[in-house]
């Protein structure tokens, strides 16, 4: 009985101690690619590509032997249960998003449970081992009318109005899915990826009243750094990039002073305040169009009324994006 308690530890502490393996869905992407780069920064961490694509994967990824790249079809959750068993998977960055060949499923939705449920399971206070990259903004379709014109600086803006191909909708369907499979998700939402915006300091909201602009690698290090916080485990929270500040050294008292449920009072603070660090002098987001910047805005290029209508050359860029997401 003594030698079976003393394997058993050992067992316990071998694994405790084995070098983890993260898979990262979506890995060819900028966001994927830059997750990748983040992970790769702990030198005990193996990373398992689940790519559809192998020639592109190993064109824009980096050649390193704890990078592997491997095909998984993330339109058949048998083959995504498959092949997360058939290797080491201790957690998973959740980066993919495209619609399926359906047209009208995200390929979030189909997998992302199964691989959830397929990944060794974690005890209660562990932090979470399935992270999913979202999408500030995936409730405000739903909004009561009330609640559209209370918060109507982050309602009346190009992504909610036109939401292609209902994105919006299928992401946050996708969140409730993930949250059903395993208790040890964390879901992040930022606002707008903008290749031009420089890194800085990611700050966190909820409420999903959040606008503004996010920095691709400020993302990464915060899906990266989500793994390792058991305070982000079980949480959804909104980030954008404040530029101008460097990071923080950890993100450990950010995640700790999130709420699991933000209350309403809170939600209308944030609103207050999120508003303010908005890019741009005009900070109205009201006056944006689909495809155009703030910049504009203050420079004039861009006036749209609140409450106005899309324009045809908004339709045309929303049908575009939509044409994009097909995988």
């Amino acid at each position: 009985m003594i030698h079976a308690l003393l394997l058993s530890t050992l067992l316990a502490s071998a694994g405790a101690l084995r070098p983890r393996t993260v898979i990262v869905t979506g890995a060819t992407g900028k966001t994927g690619q830059a997750v990748v780069r983040e992970l790769l920064k702990d030198d005990q961490t193996t990373i398992r590509c689940f790519v559809r694509n192998e020639t592109k994967a190993k064109e824009v990824l980096p050649e390193h032997p704890r990078v592997r790249i491997g095909p998984v079809d993330l339109e058949d959750p048998e083959n995504v249960e498959q092949r997360t068993l058939d290797g080491d998977a201790d957690a998973v960055v959740w980066c993919a998003t495209g619609l399926a060949s359906d047209g009208s499923t995200l390929i979030d939705q189909i997998s992302l449970p199964t691989l959830a449920k397929a990944l060794p399971k974690v005890s209660r206070d562990a932090p979470p081992n399935c992270v999913m990259l979202s999408s500030a903004a995936v409730t405000r379709p739903g909004w009561s009318s009330r609640k559209q014109k209370k918060f109507e600086r982050s309602y009346d803006i190009p992504i909610v109005r036109l939401n292609p191909a209902g994105i919006l909708g299928k992401k946050l369907n996708a969140e409730k899915k993930l949250a059903r499979a395993t208790p040890a998700f964390c879901v992040v939402r930022p606002v707008g990826l903008n290749d031009d915006w420089p890194r800085g300091r990611p700050v966190f909201s909820q409420g999903d009243v959040a606008v503004g602009r996010s920095n691709r690698e400020d993302v990464a290090a915060v899906l990266v750094a989500a793994l390792d916080a058991a305070d982000a485990r079980g949480k959804t929270f909104e980030m954008a990039t404040l530029k101008g500040y460097p990071p923080p050294s950890s993100y450990d008292d950010a995640f700790g002073a999130l709420a699991y449920t933000p209350s309403r009072r809170a939600t209308a603070a944030t609103y207050a305040l999120v508003q303010q660090l908005l890019p741009g002098v005009e900070q109205d987001p009201t006056r944006l169009e689909m495809g155009r910047r703030y910049e504009e805005v203050d420079s004039g290029a861009v006036d749209r009324e609140r409450g106005a209508a899309a324009t045809d050359r908004e339709k045309a860029v929303a049908a575009g994006a939509a044409e994009g997401m097909k995988s």
